[in-house]
């Protein structure tokens, strides 16, 4: 029973050795296989990894970009608001300044017209009392080189006339 015992036609040794070098050789060539597929595998585990940091990297990028254009346009927004405060200001000070011009044209406008009514007043008192003969015969009466006396040119003409007999 030390003989092999094979249901069909059995090999000779020489031949069993061709078979398991075959198989050898097979299996080197599966592991040189697999051994490269695992090596391109691991390649592209790294370029993975790689393409997924630099995706991260980009979005890192993008918030920062986003978070600088938040701040600008914040910043922006507030020298917009300040500007058009300042503006705002100016004009309320410019009305301010014009209402304080008017009333000052008002007042201005208030006394001319209380010194004209005060001026007219004074002419016509004026005027009555220089009209009248006796403030003009006061006034005037002892200066003949300003003022002609009716009275005195009377008296001169009759006395020229007494004196033509």
């Amino acid at each position: 029973m030390t003989q092999p015992q094979c249901a069909g036609p059995c090999a000779a040794d020489d031949d069993l050795r061709v078979i398991v070098d075959s198989h050898a050789r097979r299996l080197d060539g599966l592991e040189d296989d697999v051994d490269t597929l695992k090596s391109g595998q691991s390649a592209m585990m790294e370029k993975l990894i790689s393409v997924e940091a630099q995706g991260q990297e980009r979005e890192r990028n993008r918030a920062v970009e986003a978070s600088d254009t938040r701040k600008a346009l914040t910043d922006l927004t507030k020298q917009i608001a300040e500007h058009t405060g300042a503006q705002k200001r100016q004009n309320e000070l410019k009305e301010q300044e014009l209402r304080a011009v008017k009333i000052r044209g008002e007042k201005i406008k208030i006394w001319g017209t209380v010194i004209g009514i005060v001026a007219t007043l004074g002419g016509m008192v004026g005027g009555t009392l220089l009209s009248s003969q006796t403030w003009d015969d006061w006034a005037f009466g002892g200066v003949h080189f300003l003022h002609r006396h009716p009275h005195s040119d009377e008296g001169k003409q009759e006395a020229g006339q007494h004196e033509r007999p």
